[in-house]
């Protein structure tokens, strides 16, 4: 479920599926105790080595778009039961095949993820005394960002001419040696680096890790076009896909009563539909009608209901409207008006790779600026959607909803605290 150093992939490996069939041993045991005799006749060895085998293919064979940390058992989860749910009830509907119970699936995929959690924690997969941080080579402004980001494990710093960096490695023993901008130092020395254990890492690439966001102006054209990529295994994404389209049916048969009582309000209060569609650029570039709330008269002035629905922050709950035609995600990039983003992809040729997914109702870029309370850039938000396009999983999508939904703004804070006091 993780991401090891070259030559200790396997011992995770083997530790994963210990842990799967650990997880779906006890799963399907329970299942079996809970029913009693009724399933005694059921070829419960079957049930259990197939789960576990479907959610260890699952989870060692993709590369993991975290490192580490609770994303990393969200997604592993997310991976393993879907998998096993696609596959299983896949070859139900096919070929007739019994699956196990959802209630195993699930059970499994939870036991799976803890066990795995405790293998690593008791059996560690790094040597001790290994090395540690990372030494900044050179200084530029992501390299100051980073810097500020990695803290304590930055470890030190060279930011003139860099001819102690034999000197320093052998003292500090970095893990990595981050590289900013064009190097000072010759390939040939970063190579023997390199042969001698320490990680050679370019500032735009640990910024992505850092500071969750890519810094797409740091990089080159060749770069960008074999290096910015999704990470995310296909076979993670058709999961997502099938995930975010029941939630979006879900969600539009629990708002549809709201949808269409604010549509009523609407066309009472100032005549005309309550709907207003806007051409934006979708997936690959396909032009397609957003919808949202109309909050103004046909000749200008606001409606009671739109400052109501504005005060509410259900202006853009029409959005689910898109979602079930398939035309927007619950998650992504935020939806670009078709005028701008030409204008856009003009000013900047990146610009074009956020097309590369459906926009989303919620996205990573609106949650960071919503958390710091800044205004929109343009430039900063591309290289937030940039993040979300590479590292799209569920643990991302669920940030991104917990975000929103209990962080407020900077400004919304101030406004909600008490005045400070004045001494007279």
């Amino acid at each position: 479920m993780a991401r090891f150093r070259p030559g200790r992939e396997y011992h995770a490996a083997i530790l994963d599926l210990f842990a799967c069939l650990a997880g779906f041993g006890c799963a399907v045991w329970a299942f079996r105790a809970w029913l009693g005799a009724r399933e005694a006749a059921e070829p419960w060895q079957v049930q259990w080595l197939f789960s576990a085998a479907i959610a260890w293919l699952a989870i060692v064979f993709p590369e993991s778009a975290h490192p580490g940390g609770l994303p990393r058992w969200i997604d592993g989860f997310f991976t393993a039961a879907g998998s096993n749910l696609l596959v299983q009830y896949g070859l139900t509907y096919l070929f007739g095949l019994p699956a196990a119970s959802w209630f195993v699936i699930v059970l499994g995929s939870i036991f799976s993820v803890a066990a795995a959690a405790l293998l690593y924690q008791s059996i560690p997969l790094s040597p001790p005394g290994g090395r540690s941080g990372t030494l900044l080579l050179g200084s530029d402004p992501v390299t100051s960002s980073l810097a500020a980001a990695l803290g304590d494990a930055g470890g030190p710093s060279l930011p003139g001419s860099p001819d102690r960096l034999d000197e320093v490695c052998q003292s500090s023993r970095p893990r990595a040696v981050l590289v900013s901008g064009k190097p000072a130092v010759p390939l040939a020395r970063l190579l023997r680096l390199y042969y001698d254990g320490i990680a050679v890492e370019g500032s735009p690439f640990l910024s992505e890790s850092a500071l969750q966001r890519v810094a797409w102006q740091q990089l080159s054209p060749s770069d960008l076009l074999f290096s910015v990529t999704p990470v995310t295994s296909r076979a993670m994404l058709a999961f997502q896909a099938i995930y975010k389209n029941l939630a979006g049916l879900a969600l539009i048969a629990l708002f549809a009563p709201v949808l269409v009582l604010l549509s009523l309000l609407i066309s009472l209060s100032g005549g005309g539909r309550a709907l207003e569609q806007i051409e934006c650029l979708g997936v690959q570039r396909v032009p397609f009608q957003m919808f949202r709330f109309r909050t103004t008269r046909r000749g200008g002035g606001s409606l009671w209901i739109g400052s109501l629905i504005e005060r509410l922050h259900l202006t853009n709950l029409p959005h689910l409207i898109n979602v079930v035609r398939g035309e927007m995600a619950l998650f992504g990039p935020r939806p670009v008006r078709t005028a701008f983003a030409g204008r856009l992809e003009q000013l900047i040729p990146a610009y074009a790779y956020r097309f590369v997914v459906k926009p989303g109702v919620l996205g990573w870029a609106q949650a960071q600026f919503a958390e710091t309370g800044a205004m929109p850039e343009e430039l900063l938000g591309l290289e937030y959607d940039f993040y979300y396009i590479r590292q799209e999983s569920p643990s991302l999508d669920l940030d991104i909803l917990l975000r929103t939904l209990f962080r407020r703004s900077k400004s919304e804070r101030e406004a909600a605290a008490p005045p400070a006091a004045v001494d007279s």
